[in-house]
C-alpha cells in the first residue's frame, strides 16, 4: 500500500507544480505521453515523447530547420516549462511564430528565446530571430552577467515567457533575462521547439534538447503578470515581415 502511494505521489509531481496548477486559467499544452496537439515544420529532425517530455534532436543532411509546433495559434500568454539539452545543441522557444515565405532561410518566422549553444557567449534566455537569409539577435546578455549565468547547464531549467501586447518579459530559473517592447511579430502564431540544421555529421544526431510540463495562461493574464527587475528597452525601426 505504501508503494502504490509512493508512486501516485511520484505520478503528480511529474504533471503539475505550482507553476502551472491543473486548473483554470492554466492550461497544459503537452499532455506527456503523445504529440497530440503538434506538428512538425520545416525539415527531418527528429521529435518523440519520451519520459514525458518532447524530445528533439537533429538529422544529418537537413540544409533548413525543423520545428516542433502547436497546431494551435497564440497571441497574448505567459507560458511556462521546463528544458534540458546537450551541449553544445543549438535550440531556441519560439512564439508567435508564422510561415516564412519561400525565400526565406527558415520556415517560421517569430520571437525566439533562444537556447544558446554557446558555453563561452552564455546568452541562453535572450531573444533571436531568424529572419530573411540573415538572423539577429534581437536582445542579447552581452551586459547582463546575472542572466548569462542563469542556465544550468545539463540540468532542468524552467522559464516563463510574458507576451501581452508588444511587451515581453522573460526569466530562466526565476532571473529575469529580458524586458523589451517590441512589434515586430504582431498577430497571433504558434509555439515551437528549434532543431537546427545540420551537415553531414551523424555523430551530432545524438544530441537533444527536452520539453516538458509546457503550460499556458491565456485568461486575465495582466492579474498574473509579474513585475520583473531589469530595465525597459524600447526597440523601433526594426525589419518588417515584407523580406
Amino acid at each position: 500500500m505504501k508503494s502504490l502511494i509512493v508512486i501516485l505521489i511520484a505520478f503528480a509531481l511529474q504533471f503539475s507544480s505550482g507553476y502551472c496548477q491543473r486548473y483554470e486559467p492554466w492550461k497544459f499544452i503537452f499532455n506527456g505521453h503523445s504529440l497530440k496537439g503538434w506538428k512538425t515544420i520545416g525539415s527531418k529532425g527528429g521529435i518523440y515523447v519520451q519520459d514525458s517530455a518532447i524530445v528533439c534532436h537533429m538529422t544529418a543532411n537537413t540544409s533548413v530547420h525543423t520545428f516542433a509546433s502547436t497546431k494551435k495559434k497564440y497571441k497574448d500568454f505567459i507560458l511556462e516549462m521546463d528544458f534540458k539539452r546537450d551541449i553544445p545543441f543549438n535550440s531556441g522557444i519560439l512564439f508567435r511564430a508564422v510561415h516564412a515565405p519561400d525565400t526565406a532561410s527558415v520556415n517560421l518566422y517569430g520571437y525566439q528565446v533562444k537556447i544558446d549553444p554557446s558555453e563561452k557567449r552564455k546568452w541562453t534566455g535572450g531573444i533571436f530571430d531568424d529572419f530573411g537569409k540573415t538572423w539577429s539577435w534581437i536582445y542579447d546578455l552581452s551586459k547582463d552577467v546575472r542572466a548569462q549565468n542563469a542556465n544550468r547547464t545539463d540540468d532542468w531549467n524552467h522559464i516563463r515567457i510574458e507576451m501581452i501586447d508588444n511587451h515581453i518579459k522573460v526569466w530562466l530559473n526565476d532571473i529575469p533575462t529580458v524586458n523589451l517592447l517590441n512589434d515586430k511579430y504582431k498577430d497571433a502564431g504558434y509555439i515551437a521547439f528549434k532543431m537546427h540544421s545540420l551537415d553531414d555529421k551523424p555523430e551530432q544526431q545524438v544530441w537533444k534538447a527536452q520539453f516538458k510540463n509546457i503550460c499556458i495562461l491565456t485568461k486575465n493574464i495582466e492579474k498574473y503578470s509579474k513585475e520583473i527587475d531589469l530595465p525597459l528597452i524600447q526597440q523601433t525601426n526594426i525589419n518588417t515581415l515584407k523580406k
